[in-house]
């Protein structure tokens, strides 16, 4: 069954995500440490695998292959969760726009490239007809375009790359 998508719902939570995603602006540009956060932090703390493992109440060796795990990327949220509480810590998990600074951007983003790909289609078929319009027309045609599909959310906007 396909649900419809409470489009102003939807417009409401992303301008609310990115006031909440501007807070953690500075952390976007944060490297993990080449160990990893959980042994960088195990260390710092001054925890040796062997008393992390007790206190998580698995062997050692489970540690050192989590932190090996979350060096490859394949650790779990969960098993991460567990350690960083086991060390007074707090795991924050968070997904944050890449190369936008909002979601409205991304969104912004990807609705002009829909509206450019759509425009690009009927200024061919214009000049297969000897029909042209100026580059100012044209612009502005593309931008209200992009405007109308972001308004709407069409869902066209993610089929094409940005």
């Amino acid at each position: 069954m396909h649900m419809r998508l409470d489009k102003k719902r939807l417009t409401s939570q992303r301008a609310a995500l990115d006031a909440r995603m501007r807070e953690l602006g500075p952390l976007r540009s944060q490297t993990v440490p080449r160990a990893g956060w959980l042994r960088a932090v195990r260390e710092s703390l001054g925890l040796t695998a062997r008393q992390l493992a007790r206190r998580l109440k698995v062997d050692s060796s489970n540690i050192l292959r989590m932190e090996e795990r979350e060096t490859k990327g394949t650790v779990s949220l969960e098993s991460l969760d567990k350690a960083a509480r086991a060390m007074g810590c707090r795991l924050v998990y968070a997904i944050v726009p890449e190369r936008a600074a909002s979601l409205e951007e991304i969104v912004d983003a990807q609705s002009l490239a829909l509206a450019k790909h759509l425009a690009g289609e009927v200024a061919h078929s214009m000049r297969l007809e000897n029909q042209t319009v100026g580059e100012a027309e044209r612009d502005a045609h593309v931008k209200a375009l992009a405007d109308d599909l972001k308004r709407r959310l069409d869902s066209r906007i993610w089929s094409v790359p940005t």
